[in-house]
């Protein structure tokens, strides 16, 4: 496996990624974008993205803009709307890499990153299929609401019109812990992410609570079908709700598919569980990006007309 650090155009800034090659391919192969939690950095991506490269893909494992390394100012603008571009950006230069077949491109997301995954696959035809890992943040409003209650969602938008007042009048934002600092293993967690990654900031731009709560990608659900889409979460997962995802699963079309593994919240990243979910999504863009038929447009009227072929038409 080589690993090469590249930067990417997005809008008006250029993202940072870290592109995984399988040596020896023999060929181009399929690609695979991945995108990391709302909080997180690509390099947390490396082990599950070594899992993908030894089943034979290319790995493009991003920075959405303004974190990590990524360019992009103010720091910390957790705008999931963005991200999808980003996402789908990384597949423009994903398709132009001479080691990948960009007919066969899929994506992966953890988190925050699996639903800008399903609104990107939705909208964008060249993703051939799609896994997602801890999906959340089906509807932004409803996540905020479940985890915080009305009063808290309101102490949000009392945030978010402080910072407005302050940027109307310094033309600079408030900053503040994305996840806060209640929990005490939510302390050890960013304390430990601090250490792991230097470019891991857990502070955000106060505005990012507003497009949080416009974040709807359950609107776009249904939109992923004919791709393929795999869910894989923890069933303790007291981080992701898992009947967010159960109810997010029954909205999607086949072909589709649920796997609930027996972990908790994190337990998805690290072995044993690591293995196990990076092992299935391996074999889901195993089965729709190696094995799958691509499809094969009908040819131009043109050509019919040149070959002396009669077109036929159905009357039923």
């Amino acid at each position: 496996m080589t690993i090469e650090h590249i930067m990417f155009r997005s809008g008006d800034v250029r993202c940072a990624a870290d592109l995984y090659l399988p040596q020896e391919a023999g060929g181009p192969v399929p690609g695979v974008v991945m995108g990391h939690s709302v909080h997180m950095v690509k390099e947390a991506l490396a082990p599950g993205a070594a899992y993908l490269v030894q089943a034979g893909f290319a790995v493009l494992a991003i920075d959405y803009r303004t974190i990590g390394a990524s360019e992009g100012h103010p720091r910390g603008q957790v705008f999931p709307h963005r991200y999808v571009d980003d996402v789908r950006n990384a597949i423009t230069y994903l398709q132009g890499r001479p080691e990948v077949d960009p007919a066969r491109i899929g994506l992966w997301g953890h988190s925050l990153g699996a639903t800008v995954a399903i609104q990107a696959t939705a909208i964008d035809r060249r993703v051939t299929c799609v896994a997602c890992q801890n999906p959340s943040m089906f509807n932004g409003w409803r996540a905020m609401e479940k985890a915080r209650g009305r009063a808290g969602v309101q102490a949000m938008l009392d945030v978010v019109d402080q910072d407005l007042r302050q940027r109307q009048e310094t033309g600079k934002g408030m900053r503040m812990p994305l996840l806060g600092t209640g929990d005490p293993h939510i302390v050890d967690y960013l304390q430990l992410a601090k250490e792991v990654y230097p470019t891991f900031d857990d502070e955000v731009e106060a505005e990012s609570l507003a497009q949080v709560l416009q974040w709807v990608p359950e609107a776009f659900i249904e939109r992923v079908a004919p791709r393929p889409l795999l869910m894989v979460t923890g069933r303790e997962d007291l981080t992701h709700d898992i009947d967010e995802v159960l109810a997010a699963y029954d909205q999607a079309r086949e072909p589709k598919r649920l796997e609930i593994l027996p972990y908790d919240e994190r337990g998805l990243s690290v072995e044993p569980g690591l293995g196990q979910a990076m092992s299935l999504a391996a074999e889901w863009f195993r089965r729709h990006l190696i094995e799958a038929e691509p499809f094969v447009p009908s040819p131009p009227a043109s050509e019919v007309r040149a070959k002396g072929l009669r077109p036929e038409f159905t009357t039923q």
